[in-house]
């Protein structure tokens, strides 16, 4: 059976959190005190906010102190790192505003957004055979038969690898397939019956001059192997003026190629014929007209249009048409010229004849066909054929139990649980809210008269905060006879629902300050004195109320004189009694009168928040 245990951590939370503020927010030291980020994250958001907001100011404090002092370079170097991090942080920011929009983005901009930590090369010898080799590269030479014999070589300014007891080798310029060759034949001369195997294990690094709509202008140390994707990654990517479609790669003073990144984007056409070298540079031109696409296509973005390009090159950038195109036979290009805005409408079969021209844009037109979204719920326990299930808008928690067949003999229908995302939600909004409100209501009670809690176990502070849970469970009659008769008690389910029916197990849970909390055999004719006198009573350190949780969830709160001088108090089979501690009477903690409730009344709040009336 499937007991529902309330949360009541926070009694423990509640009292070292005011421990934790009375030593040390009000000791005028609050940004000292070294917190860690997972500490940080389970604590209430409004007094995270509080000491974030007071570490900006002494991070603000750090800063102008090392401006105001000596200037030497290490401090320069801290000053630097402290605000490169800022802007940074400032840039990401301003990125993600313009990322939630719901603007079109520019196609082929989010290729650059992962960029190199630093200007060091990422030396990874993962290249071709038709890598030129040159000074500066690392080999291994494994030589095999008459001679066995690992030998690491590098390739001299001189051009040639030295191979000791052999002599020298030309290489420089050559393809690496090229100089394993020349290596071949020359140990064939040199040695009868001995077998090379030259492969590269480290290329040289190489300097690039980065010019044009690039990011970051300059000289960038890369490895060897880059070609012009990692080139451009390692200075930033391209800028918004910058083009995607004409990079120019240039080499003593000539063109060697015209790159177009739409080659690669578009069609994944990533055979770059001429690999950089060292003195190579890559001016990036200016972009040409920009282009929005939209409506049905497969990728809307802002797209690069080269003179003389027509629409039928455009929809295929975009990825062509989508699946909601179809039954349509035209498509609108809105034209700007100097004195008039027009709408033209393309047909099909004129599509790669259109020539588009600077300011136009293009609208697809697609329908959209709304998919209902499937509803899923869960039913486990004793049921006959418990499972997932597909529901409807209207399906009600009755009709999916006899769908599911209907409840097994021992099934205990008053215990039966249902558990909902919404109000999982409910509860924790609820909590934080409750928890913060307590939380602050402490801290402004600090230093006042008789308000001196005593500090301890912070460590354990933020494992009771991260150990808050709740479930969403949902107050529900699961009674089939009344909810055939009484349909307005008949819950409808809703997506991703889950029903547990439990057996029924003739067992009372209680726990709490009880003199020896036990779980008990459930007795028909006992009321809930009895279970609390078979379990010895309550502590003196015992709050005034009790609370009751039945097996369907409901929740009660008694006080301890009425459960003995009151009315009787019946307890079901599955029962849940919890006698929480009155945290004004914890040994090494003292609180003031005006203090002492409120923290307990919290607590049990949280403790009572196992179940939500729909």
């Amino acid at each position: 059976m499937k007991i529902q245990i309330p949360y009541t951590g926070s009694f423990l939370a509640v009292i070292l959190f005011s421990s934790f503020y009375s030593n040390n927010l009000y000791s005028q030291d609050i940004v000292s005190t070294n917190l860690s980020e997972e500490f940080l994250e389970g604590l209430p958001p409004s007094v995270r906010d509080q000491i974030e907001v007071q570490n900006d100011v002494q991070e603000e404090k750090d800063l102008e102190d090392l401006f105001r002092s000596d200037t030497s370079v290490e401090k320069n170097k801290v000053i630097l790192n402290k605000l490169r991090k800022r802007l940074e942080a400032v840039d990401k920011r301003i990125s993600d505003d313009v990322d939630e929009d719901g603007k079109l983005k520019r196609f082929g901009l989010d290729f650059f957004q992962s960029l190199q930590s630093s200007f060091m090369p990422i030396n990874m010898p993962n290249i071709g055979s038709d890598y030129i080799v040159d000074v500066g590269d690392e080999f291994k030479l494994l030589l095999t038969g008459k001679i066995s014999d690992e030998l690491t070589l590098f390739l001299e300014r001189d051009g040639s690898l030295l191979i000791p007891e052999f002599g020298k080798v030309y290489i420089a310029g050559k393809t690496l397939k090229e100089a394993q060759a020349i290596v071949s034949s020359f140990l064939e001369i040199k040695s009868v019956g001995v077998v090379p195997y030259l492969t590269i294990s480290r290329v040289r690094d190489i300097q690039i001059l980065m010019l044009g709509g690039i990011e970051s202008k300059g000289i960038f140390t890369i490895s060897g192997g880059s070609n012009i994707l990692g080139a451009i990654n390692a200075a930033g990517g391209i800028q918004k003026n910058g083009s995607f479609r004409k990079i120019e790669i240039r080499r003593e003073g000539k063109t060697i190629q015209m790159v177009d990144l739409y080659d690669i984007f578009v069609y994944g056409n990533f055979s770059l014929s001429n690999a950089l070298r060292s003195g190579d540079s890559i001016f990036v031109h200016p972009s040409g007209s920009i282009v929005p696409v939209a409506g049905g296509v497969n990728y809307e973005a802002l797209y690069e249009i080269l003179p003389g390009e027509s629409l039928k090159t455009l929809i295929e950038f975009a990825g062509g048409f989508s699946a909601g195109f179809s039954g349509y036979n035209s498509v609108v290009v809105t034209r700007v010229n100097l004195d008039e805005i027009v709408k033209l409408e393309i047909n099909l079969d004129g599509l790669d004849t259109f020539q588009i021209n600077p300011r136009d844009s293009l609208l697809v037109p697609s329908y959209n066909n709304s998919v209902m979204p499937i509803r899923k719920v869960s039913i486990d326990g004793m049921v006959h054929r418990p499972g997932e299930y597909i529901v409807d808008e209207n399906e009600t928690l009755s009709r999916l139990i006899r769908r599911a067949g209907g409840y097994k003999e021992n099934a205990y229908s008053y215990g039966g649980a249902l558990f909902r995302e919404g109000a999982q939600q409910k509860e924790e909004v609820f909590a934080q809210l409750n928890y913060s409100d307590t939380v602050n209501y402490i801290v402004s009670s600090i230093g006042k008269p008789n308000t001196n809690v005593d500090a301890s176990a912070l460590d354990l502070l933020a494992e009771e905060l991260r150990a808050q849970s709740f479930n969403g469970r949902i107050v529900a009659n699961f009674d089939l006879v009344q909810l055939e008769s009484d349909a307005s008690q008949d819950i409808k389910l809703q997506n991703n629902d889950k029903i547990i029916i439990p057996s029924l197990e003739k067992v009372v849970f209680l726990f709490g300050d009880f003199k020896n909390p036990s779980n008990l055999t459930y007795k028909s004719e006992y009321e809930l004195k009895d279970y609390v006198q078979r379990v010895g009573g309550l502590k003196e350190s015992s709050f005034s109320e009790i609370l009751v949780i039945d097996p369907d969830g409901t929740t009660h709160l008694h006080n301890t004189k009425s459960i003995f001088f009151g009315e009787s108090i019946d307890v079901y089979p599955g029962s849940i009694v919890y006698a929480p501690r009155d945290i004004g009477k914890l040994t090494g903690v003292m609180y003031a009168s005006s203090v002492a409730p409120i923290l307990s009344s919290l607590a049990l709040s949280l403790a009572s928040l196992n179940s939500i009336s729909d």
